[in-house]
């Protein structure tokens, strides 16, 4: 067991680099990232006395190495995509705005899934504000989401919902100090916990509201507690939603802006949030990281889930019709 010593330098090394690394890569520094995540992974692949490990330790390390090895190439290939290196097949595409040069260029996707909703709320404001690329190759213009009369479940709720998010997401951020380097030190960390602590209750209650109507949203067991202040008028939001019934039906236009413009409303101030990750992290406060990354799942599996769904009804009317107006153009041939 001579060697284990030597073992566990270099892994501790090599998690210093990946931190580095993921920093890097959060922030959109990919050079730099995809430099320190081959660095990790050279030394964990090249550690001497792997002998003196067991296979599970072993194991792990070289998942490790792998995962990071992984991440450095798929940004190094996104990048010469950017660049114009890629070949690129080349297809019709039927659009109704020219996409501008800036809108081309696409984040690479957050290699740790607290992050991706983020990333996602992003892309997808893009989209609504300019019109955007949401992939590589797939150019989404802004007219998909000003479509009127399409069929949404419990758009009501959803809008109700996300007022609720709004306003909490701005008071939360009140705490983040804009003029300094960090969102909060070491002296306010404890009362962005606590403050982060009521955030996570009111999207338990927010989250609960939305799964009676909505059943691919999972529910959350949420324990008794004194019922004074915000808490009590959290629990009778949630009662208000889960009374409200299930409407689908086309909305109307008043609606339908109503919904998407509160839903650019949450995607851009949400968005400190992950600057609140990356400094958790440097910072060292367990508790503050477990809450943050319970408010990653919760705009992952509910903001980011019913989105999706309803973009998807969205993107199959704007190509159905869009379709039907190129076949009647294509009679007068």
């Amino acid at each position: 067991m001579k060697g284990t010593p030597t073992v566990l330098n270099s892994v501790r090394q090599a998690l210093a680099l990946a931190r580095i690394g993921v920093n890097a890569d959060n922030r959109g520094d990919y050079a730099v990232a995809i430099h320190n995540y081959k660095e990790a992974s050279n030394l964990l692949n090249s550690s001497e006395d792997l002998s003196t490990l067991n296979d599970e330790h072993y194991r792990t390390m070289m998942e490790k190495a792998k995962q990071y090895l992984d991440r450095a190439e798929m940004l190094e290939t996104l990048m010469q995509q950017q660049n114009g290196n890629a070949p690129l097949k080349e297809n019709f595409a039927f659009v109704e705005e020219i996409p501008t040069q800036s809108s081309g260029f696409l984040d690479p996707i957050p290699a740790f899934p607290s992050y991706k909703p983020f990333w996602l709320m992003r892309v997808l404001s893009k989209t609504i504000k300019s019109g955007a690329y949401l992939t590589p190759r797939l150019y989404i213009p802004k007219s998909i989401w000003q479509q009127t009369g399409c069929k949404f479940t419990a758009v009501e709720t959803k809008i109700k919902s996300l007022e609720v998010l709004l306003d909490c997401l701005q008071n939360l951020k009140k705490l983040h100090a804009d003029n300094s380097p960090l969102p909060f030190d070491k002296n306010s960390i404890e009362a962005v916990s606590k403050e982060t602590d009521s955030f996570c209750t009111q999207l338990d209650v927010i989250q609960n509201g939305l799964h009676f109507h909505l059943s691919f949203i999972p529910e959350i067991k949420i324990e008794k507690v004194n019922e004074k202040g915000w808490a009590n008028k959290m629990k009778k939001f949630g009662n208000s939603l889960a009374k409200g019934a299930v409407r689908l039906a086309p909305s109307s236009k008043l609606e339908g802006q109503d919904y998407i413009g509160l839903l650019n409303s949450v995607f851009e101030e949400s968005q400190f949030l992950e600057s609140w990750m990356n400094c958790c992290e440097s910072l060292g406060h367990s508790n503050l990281s477990n809450r943050l990354r319970r408010v990653g799942e919760f705009f992952s599996v509910v903001i980011c889930s019913f989105v999706m769904k309803d973009f998807t009804i969205l993107l199959e009317r704007f190509m159905r019709k869009s379709l039907q107006s190129f076949m009647t153009i294509n009679k007068f041939k």
